[in-house]
Order: structure tokens, then sequence, then C-alpha cells
């Protein structure tokens, strides 16, 4: 009975070697299959593991050429993509909610950043461009003047009020002039005295009966009295305030009745027809200015209507203070629509330039001191370095970097890349 136990056991050890060793063929053959495979391509690893029904774990014992099969695909990019059977559907499941999400996110992100870009696009042209100087200053009448009172009276009579237009010379205001004319009167008759006095002496000097002492001073008492009635008759005459210029009343001063001493202030007038304004220019500005260039004044207080002038003077020397020279332009106010005091922009015209390449001002991007547009071609949007020169109004002047007829973006160009998909619209 033992031996034959014992005979047993030694066949199932047999078998079970036996077993065993078909096996490792097995395992030694689909590696070998699984190695060649890796040759090819990760694709041809995944297609043979799938054909052997071989699983990810099985794959990660697999040796080939002494190193690890997972080290040797490694540089393989479609490793991973191809899921064994079971395995990807597996792999799925696993998926998270917010892994969707984010998944949904990048496609629409992708179709979005694919899409074609809405924008509106101007012509490059050919024109001329001025350059301007622009500065600020009040207005003030090109000609003013205050009027005083020449002789001592009372205001008598007022001929006119303030924003009245007066003439060279017209009655203002009359002052009492009855003492005036009483002194007058009395000079009148001491000259007539004077004068019947310097006959006799004459008389008496010719005939030799009177020394010349007595002569000279006859008539000197004569010509000293016709002296004082000639001052009498200018303060008379005075005593009449006249317009000293041709203009208009800006600022009455007197009233009726009072007392007026010579000097005193009675009126302001100013001349309109001609408005200045002077301006402060800095020092490096000199060489572009001149007198006789066009000026261009826009002043808010009639609507932003602009006038025209010319610069009238410049002048000659630096204010050592402030670093700034003065300016003065002249503009016609024939309308009178421009008034003294006004607020008003100046610009004066230093440089004009004929055939200058334009292009429209809000076309231009700048980022970190360097100034682009983007050229529409071929239908995508081509990021264009441009070198830039004077600005007038919405256009500005290229030097370098467009030609006549480019297209250029100027709506929809904020945060555009260079060589975007771009559609043209109408604005």
């Amino acid at each position: 009975m033992g031996k034959f136990a014992l005979g047993v056991l030694l066949v199932c050890l047999f078998v079970s070697c036996a077993k065993t060793g078909d096996e490792v063929a097995v395992e030694a053959t689909r590696s070998e299959q699984i190695c060649n495979a890796a040759k090819e391509s990760r694709k041809a690893v995944a297609s043979k593991a799938r054909e052997l029904g071989m699983s990810r774990a099985d794959l990660g014992k697999v040796v080939c050429g002494g190193l690890p099969l997972d080290q040797i695909m490694k540089s393989q990019s479609d490793f991973g993509k191809e899921r064994l059977p079971g395995e990807q559907n597996r792999k799925k499941s696993e998926t998270s909610p917010q892994d969707k999400k984010i998944e949904r996110s990048a496609k629409t992100a992708a179709q979005f950043r694919d899409r074609p870009i809405p924008v509106a696009v101007a012509q490059v042209t050919i024109g001329r461009v001025d350059a301007f100087y622009a500065s600020s200053a009040s207005l003030q009448a090109e000609e003013e003047a205050s009027v005083v009172a020449r002789t001592e009276g009372v205001v008598k009579e007022l001929f006119v009020e303030e924003c009245d237009n007066v003439s060279l010379g017209a009655p203002l205001a009359q002052l009492d002039t009855r003492r005036l004319e009483l002194e007058v009167a009395r000079t009148r008759k001491n000259i007539e005295s004077l004068e019947r006095a310097y006959l006799r002496a004459k008389q008496l000097h010719e005939s030799k009966m009177i020394s010349p002492d007595a002569y000279d001073l006859a008539l000197f008492s004569f010509e000293s009295e016709e002296a004082s009635l000639n001052l009498q008759l200018y303060e008379l005459e005075e005593a009449t305030i006249k317009a000293p210029i041709e203009g208009f009343i800006t600022t009455r001063y007197i009233k009726l009745g009072n007392t007026l001493r010579s000097g005193d202030q009675a009126f302001e007038i100013k001349r309109a027809a001609i408005i200045e304004a002077t301006i402060n220019v800095p020092e490096k500005e000199m060489l572009k200015l001149r007198a006789g260039q066009l000026a261009i004044a826009s002043v808010d207080a009639v609507d932003g209507s602009e006038f025209k002038g010319i610069v009238d003077r410049v002048s000659p020397e630096v204010d050592p203070s402030t670093g700034t020279f003065r300016v003065t332009v002249s503009l016609e106010n024939r309308s009178n629509r421009l008034k003294p005091g006004m607020f008003a922009r100046i610009r004066i015209r230093y440089d004009t330039k004929e055939n200058a390449v334009l292009v429209a001002r809000n076309a231009v991007v700048t980022q970190k001191s360097e100034n682009a547009v983007f050229v529409v071609r071929s239908g995508r949007a081509i990021r264009q370095v441009v070198v830039l020169g004077y600005v007038m109004g919405d256009k500005v002047e290229v030097l370098n970097g467009l030609v006549q007829g480019d297209q250029v973006v100027v709506t929809g160009q904020g945060g555009m890349r260079d060589k975007a998909l771009v559609r043209v619209v109408s604005l």
C-alpha cells in the first residue's frame, strides 16, 4: 500500500512539472510576439495584446532585450490610446463629471479658436497731412483802453452804457462846465485889458518914452494871460469825456453826480474786431513756429466752432524762469462771436506733407512702445510693425510698413493674434 501511494505521488509531480513547462513555453512565445510588435509601434503592441488576451498587468511583466516593455514604449505617443477589450469601457466608466466638463470646455474653446473673427477694415490711402502745435489760451482784445477824466468836475450826463459800440472820439460823458466857463470869461476880459496896455506900451517904447523893461513886462503879461486862456479852453473841452479808440464799452466806472478828479478812471473800451491769443511755448519748439503761419482756434463757448487766424508775433527771447517764449495769434472776429476772456484751444500749423501714406488712427495697436497694425491678407490678420509720423485728426501718417491699398483692421483687433482667421464685415 505504501508503495502504491508513493507511485501515485511521483506520477502527479511529473504531470505538474510537464504542465508548468508548457505554460512557461507559452508565456515565452507571447512575450516574444509582444516584443516583435514593440519594434513596430505602440498601436501594434495594443493590437497584439488584444489578440493574445493579455491585460495591462500581463504587459507589465514582459521584458524585451533586458528592458521592461513600459520603458521601451515610453517614447511612443499612441501608447495607452489603444485599449484592450473591456479595459476601454472600464476607463470610460471611471471618467468623472468634472473631467467631462473640462473636456467639453476644451472642445468648445477649440471650436471658437478656429472660428474666424469678425472685423471691420479700412483702406490705406495717400493724402495730405498737416503737423500742428497745440496749446490753449484765454482770448483778449487786440486794442483796449482805460478812459480817465482829464479835468475836475461833477458828472452831469452819461451818453453810453456797457456793451455799446462807440467810434473814435465819440462823447461818453459830460462833466459840469459852469466854473470853467466863468473862468474863461474872466480870462478873456483880462486879455482885452492887457492887450490895450501892451499896445500903449508899444507906442511909448517906439517913441523912447518908456524903458525896454516896461515894454517887456507889458508884453509878458499879455502873452501869459493868453496862455492861461488856452489852458482853460483845453480843460473846458476835456470836460466832455471822449472815446480814445473804436470799440465797445466793457466797463463803466462812474455814475451821475460823481465828482471826478484828473486821472480818475471812467470807462474801459476794447476793440474786438481782432481777437488775440497769447500762448507760452516751450523753447524746443522755437524753430518750428514763425509769423504768418496758419492758426486755428476752437472755442467751446460758441459750440466748438473753429476760427482761422495767423501767427502775428513770435517773441525773439526765451523767459529763463519758465523756459518758454511768447507767441501771439490774431483771429478775425467779423461776426463778433468771440469775446475777450473766452477759453480757446489753439493749433498752429508748422508743416505740411503731400502724398503721405495715411491710415486710420484707431487701427494702430501700441504694445511696449511698439506700434503695429493688422493687415488682412487671404483671410488672415497679419501683424505688421509700422513707423508713425504726423497725426492729424483721425488719421496718422505711416513712414514705413504699409503701402497704398492695404486693408487694415480698425475694429476687432483687441487681443488679436498674429495670422488669426478673420471675416470682414461692414459697420
